[in-house]
């Protein structure tokens, strides 16, 4: 039992990202069993069914924990599998379907498509060869086909998530780093000269006061230290909110990361370098918030990011080469939304492809 165990844990280590997902998709293999039911084997076709079944699990459960040519290796097993229990059972179709969904665990979206339809023209191929009946090959095909394709969009789905949340985590290393530069400089800035001043001043009234000036010109240094006290507390108060604000030039930083990440790419033209703080903050986190979008969901090779100052205002757009027939507005759509009209501006959508245009009345 434990040699049992061991084994188990070595094919089969716990992810809390896949769950029990590996284990719930074994009860497709009901269908396998129910043939046997109906149709019993026994002796050696009985022997062959009890390796197949063992050599199946241990290619199913590596194959969520290997890539390259292990990975391919395990689904070539499958498939052997499929065709060696087909002369016994027509239920071994489900063994083909089992292949085409791992497909979906290849390296891009690209080979992972490329072997979903090697898979289903090789169960075409092999059910026209041995003549399978149409109980074989058509759930074979059709099963294959769909839940392959779902499992490969849902895969691609997964990696872009994950190359998202990889590029926010890298993103969010490279902000810390880059605001304590920019603290340091900035206190530099402000404090460093104006607390030299502080401290000259402060020194030249304790002479003053050594050497019995009148109070009248020890008063007025004091005054001036007082002064230039108040007015650097106002910068570094002026400092900390700039500190709280988005800008654009930071949002496309972050955004060339996660679109990379996501393998888009991004094409950026700027033109505006005036605006407000809190017009510039609320576009950047629009920009945020679509590139978020694009990322996660949309079915593009580019995205254009554009701001452009006109007569009356400002035009900011973010464009894609997906499509969004019949959608519905999401909390991402409505929070841009909300954001723009808080400026006085508009949002306008356009679906085919996707382009989110926002007009802002920001005087020239």
């Amino acid at each position: 039992m434990n040699l049992l165990k061991k084994i188990h844990r070595g094919l089969v280590p716990y992810d809390s990202d896949m769950g029990y997902a590996p284990y719930l998709s074994l009860a497709y293999l009901a269908i396998f069993f129910v043939n046997l039911y109906f149709s019993p084997v026994t002796g050696l076709k009985l022997a062959a069914v009890i390796i197949a079944l063992i050599v199946f699990l241990i290619c199913y459960f590596r194959a969520f924990w290997v890539d390259g040519v292990q990975l391919v290796v395990c689904i070539v097993s499958i498939f052997a599998i499929g065709v060696a229990m087909a002369q016994i059972n027509f239920g071994a179709s489900v063994f083909f379907v089992y292949a085409a969904a791992m497909c979906s665990q290849l390296k891009t979206h690209r080979i992972a498509l490329g072997s979903l339809i090697f898979v289903i023209c090789s169960i075409g191929l092999f059910a026209a060869i041995t003549q399978q009946s149409t109980f074989f090959w058509i759930p074979a095909i059709l099963f294959s086909f769909i839940i392959g394709l779902m499992t490969v969009h849902q895969a691609e789905v997964d990696r872009k998530n994950k190359a998202l949340k990889l590029s926010e985590q890298q993103i969010e290393a490279l902000a810390k780093t880059a605001e304590r530069e920019r603290i340091g400089r900035d206190l530099h800035d402000i404090l460093g000269h104006s607390l030299s001043v502080i401290t000259l001043k402060s020194e030249l009234a304790s002479k003053m006061i050594d050497k019995g000036v009148a109070l009248d010109k020890i008063r007025d240094e004091i005054k001036a230290v007082e002064e230039l006290s108040r007015e650097t507390l106002a910068q570094v108060r002026g400092a900390v909110v700039g500190y709280n604000q988005a800008t654009i030039d930071t949002e496309l930083l972050h955004a060339q990361v996660a679109t990379k990440a996501a393998d888009i790419e991004l094409i950026s033209d700027i033109e505006s370098n005036t605006l407000a703080s809190d017009v510039e903050s609320q576009l950047a986190l629009i920009v945020r918030e679509a590139i978020t979008n694009i990322v996660r969901h949309a079915d593009t090779k580019k995205a254009w990011v554009t701001l452009h100052q006109r007569d009356t205002g400002v035009e900011l757009s973010i464009k894609d080469q997906g499509s969004m027939i019949d959608y519905k507005e999401s909390s991402g759509l409505n929070g841009m939304r909300q954001r723009i009209t808080k400026l006085g501006g508009e949002m306008h959508i356009e679906t085919a492809p996707t382009c989110l245009r926002f007009d802002v009345p920001v005087p020239a």
